[in-house]
């Protein structure tokens, strides 16, 4: 394969899996089972008097009736059933409830669902007088057919949109809060494209369950011909008088039905699987992108709980660090307003936007659909191109790759201006040069907004933020400039960041601290006797010794790092220290040896602890 090859989309198409043999004989024998009453049925219509008994007067009276009861019914249960979904998916409590009462129609009985109706909406039933105040009369009249089919055909819309809503990227939806867009924009931009497959496939289901509904029909409507009898009814009726006749009757009844799953089918059909093809990134150009996503100004954010305050500078960057689980994305959904809780948050009234590692792309529009939302299409190709995305711009959504996806939703959350920028690991999926171009973007334009990034790179700590927060079990523990923090960390986690090691140790007198139990000779930096301290130590100037001479300790794991060398991780009980080891050492320690690892008192750093 030549370069040339590769200018052309590749034909991608998802490897066979093999079925178990079992699984295949039972769907074999479950399609059989369909389709054999089918045919059987298909077999015993009187095709040489087709034509003459659908074209009989009671035929077309009863096929208009079905059809208009139908055709209302679904129109109806689609306004009904998109409204009930919609307000499911928003819906904090009793969803579950609620769910379950949309799938009574489904498991009741016909005859009992019409009698429901004939008790609510009759002409003695808990309406009635309400409804011959009006002058309505649903039972025994053609109304009341339409008010039978929706009752069973609803819940066919419910479900089938609730379905494709509760698949929806909650991401999706709060980034499109996030960047500005109205409730209805959402619905109307986001989420009506999305759902609208679903859509159609409830509309067709409901129509085909309609033109076969029976038993709720005669039950609450009755069957009186030209004004209730529906072809359901009509073939009860026929099947005591002319069998062939009735054979007709549901000839076309499985026709029309077969029409209308039909068309519920017709999303999956049409649907075509974007291609994707190699696309050639620009250079970014920071100087207009930062022209044409400048906000107005920047805002402090301030987060208060209980007694504790944590003030986030204005215009400047500011890292937020900790361990996995610390609460760091907790913390950032509580500032952008996604999640709610016993905080106090404080962001000047200024917009804020959030990015996590899912980009929260709309999947049925293009890159530039997607920043066009926020500034229409003209500023949006501006943005693109300035941020080296233009031969993106027209890709749809779901062919782009994680990396390109990233940039897109960047630039996206750029466009809103926002005074507060979250930035919550947006460059995870970005390969090392367009990261290295966007950290340049960053750090060129951090006193526009500001900007709160979550990350666990050392680098982007070192060389973007000015300012940092560190997290230990959803609370900030300390929070300072951050040149200060890597100096002086105040956790291990930290510490490894800075590429340091750290122990705990207390002050005993002015040169000397206790670190689990042995004294160590070493400046404490006018710490007062007593005071509890950290140690910070460069790891390589620590080893493992065969005399009785260091800190013991038991080796909890060795890692290789290259062929010749290794890493030992000892814990020292005042903390665990990753010591560097070469091969042979490697091959002769294992996992709960107890060793000796010396540290020169000279590299040890002494400074209080953070209370």
């Amino acid at each position: 394969m030549n370069a040339t090859d590769l200018e052309s989309p590749l034909r991608l198409r998802r490897a066979p899996v093999a079925t178990p043999v079992v699984f295949t004989v039972l769907g074999i024998a479950a399609v059989a089972y369909i389709v054999g009453p089918i045919i059987a049925l298909g077999l015993r219509v009187p095709w040489g008097r087709f034509v003459e008994i659908a074209a009989r007067a009671e035929t077309r009276e009863m096929l208009i009736i079905t059809l208009a009861a139908a055709a209302q019914a679904t129109v109806i249960a689609v306004a009904l059933g998109v409204g009930l979904a919609v307000w499911l998916h928003n819906l904090r409590r009793g969803a579950s409830i609620v769910r379950l009462l949309v799938y009574v129609p489904l498991a009741m009985p016909p005859v009992v669902a019409g009698l429901a109706l004939t008790a609510a909406f009759g002409r003695r039933g808990l309406l009635a007088p309400i409804l011959d105040a009006l002058g309505i009369q649903f039972a025994f009249d053609f109304s009341g057919v339409v008010l039978a089919h929706i009752f069973v055909a609803l819940p066919f819309v419910v479900v089938a949109v609730d379905t494709a809503l509760r698949q929806i990227d909650g991401e999706i939806l709060a980034s499109a809060r996030g960047i500005g867009l109205t409730q209805w924009q959402i619905l109307g931009k986001i989420t009506a494209p999305m759902t609208a497959p679903a859509i159609l496939t409830g509309a067709a289901l409901a129509f085909a369950r309609s033109l076969g509904e029976f038993g709720t029909t005669i039950t609450f409507a009755g069957s009186m011909p030209g004004i209730t009898r529906t072809m359901p009814l009509g073939i009860y009726l026929e099947r005591e008088v002319s069998t062939e006749n009735a054979y007709v009757l549901s000839a076309i009844l499985i026709a029309l039905a077969i029409v209308s799953l039909a068309v519920a089918g017709l999303p999956t059909l049409v649907r075509k699987t974007p291609r994707q093809r190699a696309r050639e990134l620009g250079c970014l150009d920071s100087a207009r992108l930062r022209e044409l996503t400048a906000p107005d100004s920047a805002a402090a954010v301030t987060v208060s709980h209980g007694d504790h305050t944590t003030v986030f500078p204005a215009g400047t960057i500011s890292a937020i660090i900790g361990e996995n689980g610390a609460g760091k994305t907790t913390l950032m959904n509580i500032i952008a307003g996604r999640v709610r809780a016993d905080v106090t948050v404080d962001a000047g009234g200024g917009r804020v936007v959030m990015l996590t590692q899912r980009p929260g792309l709309p999947p049925t529009t293009t890159a530039l659909g997607a920043v066009a939302m926020v500034v229409g299409r003209e500023k949006a190709a501006q943005m693109l191109d300035a941020a080296g995305l233009a031969d993106v711009a027209d890709a749809r959504v779901p062919t782009l790759s994680g990396g390109q996806a990233a940039q897109v939703a960047l630039v996206r959350a750029l466009a809103a201006r926002p005074a507060v920028l979250i930035l919550d690991e947006p460059l995870a999926a970005v390969d090392v040069a367009s990261a290295a171009r966007w950290r340049r973007f960053l750090h060129a334009t951090a006193h526009d907004r500001t900007t709160l990034m979550v990350t666990h790179n050392a680098l982007d700590v070192a060389g973007l933020s000015s300012f940092a927060a560190v997290l230990e079990g959803g609370q900030v523990v300390t929070a300072g400039p951050t040149d200060t923090l890597l100096r002086t960390p105040p956790t291990p986690f930290v510490a490894g960041l800075a590429g340091l090691g750290m122990l705990r140790v207390t002050v005993t007198s002015t040169d000397e601290v206790v670190c689990a139990g042995t004294r160590l000779r070493v400046d404490t930096d006018g710490l007062p006797e007593g005071a509890a301290a950290l140690a910070t130590f460069r790891p390589t100037a620590a080893n493992i010794v065969d005399s009785d001479d260091g800190l013991a300790g038991k080796v909890i794991a060795v890692t290789a790092t290259t062929l010749a060398d290794a890493t030992a991780s000892v814990d020292l009980g005042a903390g665990v220290v990753d010591v560097p080891i070469d091969a042979a050492t490697a091959d002769a320690l294992t996992p709960g040896m107890n060793v000796r690892c010396h540290i020169p008192a000279s590299e040890l750093k002494v400074y209080a602890a953070a209370s």
